[in-house]
């Protein structure tokens, strides 16, 4: 062969390589990342849904189908092998009301968007919005593994997405809304991640589980549904629910399951609403975190309840059944530094956070405690209000810490924080150099002078006498409060319990349990009109938006190339 022959043949072999690997490279725009090693098919809105479903049946594994078009109508799609389905467009499929021949002819009778079988195995669904009114589904994952639905919208259907009888399956980043019961269903499933998903106004749970193992329900924002935030029922193992803003539901976190090692630690569950008209009943609603008839946990593998931040709850903070028996809850901020006023139902026993302030280089910092006095370094993301020489400041906690403004280490400042709807006054010192179990020699006093609350020398409040009666309190001068778990509306201001009790727990702790105390309405005071508002905003960090460059560096080959082949041509006229 022709030695010049030659060279061009591989050049050409290697310009071939260098296109197909850049072929190859991620699908990716600002919302989606896919790993394609198929190929690609465009999805337009003209083609039916059995034309699109022809073409599903037809692809080879790991092909991407793009849906690119606004609307598409009457779809009902069954995934039976490994694809990727996406929108860069947030496309909006309108599913079928009627289940189709495909369906029908694999035994499903209920209708849905989108259907991944057990052939589905490693499929991703990204950034279609599904409209499933008239249907029994948004999405369904039925005996798959390692199926990646993120960054949907699914509105209506009977239940949004239901995934069940299927292993590490990934629900991340969708918006779920809208559904006549559910908007997630997990059943029988397994090492799976529920994460970051915004789940609102459905007419039952946000998310309910039934028979899970090693499951993680993460980081989600749950909301204004008409039952539970989250409902748990049947069995569940190894499970971990931690991070979750749930609130403005009928419940929290409803723990109706045989529970073995699960863990619930460092949610939100506040504002959640009493409901007559529930199913459960108008005296099972309105609790931050409920404990049902269904709920066992017993011996080395028994449900852990730790690191909650429970507050502004209609009803209970957290309440147990009342034939269930008494069960004892980890280290969790009820929004009180007054042992008679957590609102937890005297079937539960509850240890007493405090809720500590010191400087650090100049810092105003606030520190959560648990009920031994220790600093506490993992728990719930939550809010506060804090009063500084006449200015109020949002105080951001992330992990029990929060650290307010700079202050003047030679002046004496004048420092409240608002817990429930009450403002406590604070005396700060500076702790610099100190560990973070440094405790601050401080005086709590409420502003209406009720009651008696006050802090010991380990910084632990030690209550005496009634919410009515003037006490005294050990290491502190102190006059205390009522503490009212209660909105400015008043909405939130009827905790009550028919049953005062306090208890002691087996570890040693004090145990604590609600009175026969009625928060009422009691506002938040004039502070907040006093002085300018600041608000301390915690830095955010964000992902660099991702460019699709994988057309200019195919064009910046071929050119190149086309320049080292034309070079090459002319060689033999630049030599002679």
């Amino acid at each position: 062969m022709d030695k010049k022959v030659f060279n061009l043949f591989f050049i050409s072999l290697l310009l071939l390589f260098l296109v197909s690997a850049v072929n190859a490279a991620d699908i990716q725009d600002d919302n989606i990342t896919i790993l394609s090693d198929g190929s690609n098919h465009i999805i337009t809105s003209d083609l039916s849904n059995e034309d699109i479903q022809s073409q599903f049946d037809n692809a080879n594994d790991g092909d991407t189908f793009e849906f690119t078009d606004k609307e598409y109508r009457d779809i009902s799609l069954v995934v039976d092998k490994k694809l990727n389905i996406i929108s860069k467009k947030t496309s909006v499929v309108y599913a079928s009301d009627e289940v189709g021949d495909k369906a029908k002819n694999m035994g499903i009778d209920k209708t849905f968007g989108f259907y991944f079988t057990s052939n589905a195995a490693g499929s991703v669904l990204s950034g279609i919005t599904i409209i499933a009114s008239n249907s029994d589904y948004g999405i369904v994952v039925d005996n798959s593994n390692n199926v990646k639905i993120t960054k949907n919208k699914v509105t209506g259907g009977e239940n949004g997405v239901l995934i069940k009888n299927s292993d590490k399956v990934t629900l991340s980043e969708n918006d779920i809304s809208k559904a006549k019961q559910n908007g997630v269903q997990l059943q029988n499933v397994k090492n799976s991640l529920i994460e970051l998903n915004h789940i609102s106004y459905n007419k039952k749970s946000g998310i309910e589980t039934s028979n899970i193992e090693y499951c993680k329900i993460l980081n989600n924002t749950i909301h204004h549904n008409d039952l539970n935030g989250i409902s748990t029922f049947n069995k569940s193992s190894n499970t971990l629910i931690s991070g979750n803003n749930v609130y403005e539901n009928a419940n929290g976190i409803y723990i109706n399951s045989t529970s073995t090692n699960d863990v619930v630690k460092s949610n939100s569950m506040t504002h959640n609403r009493k409901d007559p008209r529930s199913s459960m009943g108008g005296f099972e609603t309105g609790n931050g975190l409920l404990f049902g008839a269904g709920f066992k946990s017993s011996g080395n593998t028994i449900l852990k309840v730790e690191y909650n931040y429970l507050a502004h709850n209609e009803f209970f903070q957290a309440k147990n059944y009342w034939e269930n028996p008494n069960y004892e809850l980890g280290q969790n901020w009820y929004n009180s530094n007054d042992p008679t006023n957590t609102f937890v139902c005297p079937r539960l026993l509850a240890s007493l956070m405090t809720l500590d302030t010191f400087s650090v280089s100049n810092t105003l910092t606030l520190q959560l405690r648990d009920s031994s006095g220790r600093a506490v370094n993992e728990f719930a993301t939550f809010q506060t209000n804090v009063e500084v020489d006449g200015n109020v400041y949002t105080a951001t906690f992330v992990n029990g810490r929060a650290s307010v403004t700079q202050l003047d280490p030679n002046v004496d400042h004048n420092v409240r924080v608002q817990i429930a709807d009450e403002y406590y006054r604070y005396d700060v010192r500076d702790a610099s150099g100190e560990t973070g179990d440094a405790k601050d020699s401080k005086t709590s006093s409420s502003e209406n002078n009720a009651g008696s609350s006050g802090s010991s020398a380990g910084g632990t409040s030690e209550v005496q006498g009634n919410s009515n009666s003037q006490g005294t309190s050990n290491g502190g001068d102190s006059s205390g409060s009522h503490i009212a778990n209660s909105d400015k509306s008043g909405n939130y201001g009827t905790n009550s319990s028919d049953i005062p009790s306090q208890d002691t727990s087996d570890n040693g702790n004090d145990a604590l349990s609600n009175g026969d105390l009625n928060a009422g309405d009691s506002g938040s005071g004039d502070a907040m009109d006093e002085g300018k508002a600041y608000e301390i905003i915690p830095p955010v960090t964000t992902s660099k938006e991702l460019t699709n460059t994988s057309g200019l560096v195919v064009l910046s080959i071929l050119s190149i190339m086309g320049m080292l082949i034309y070079g090459y041509w002319r060689k033999d006229e630049f030599e002679q």
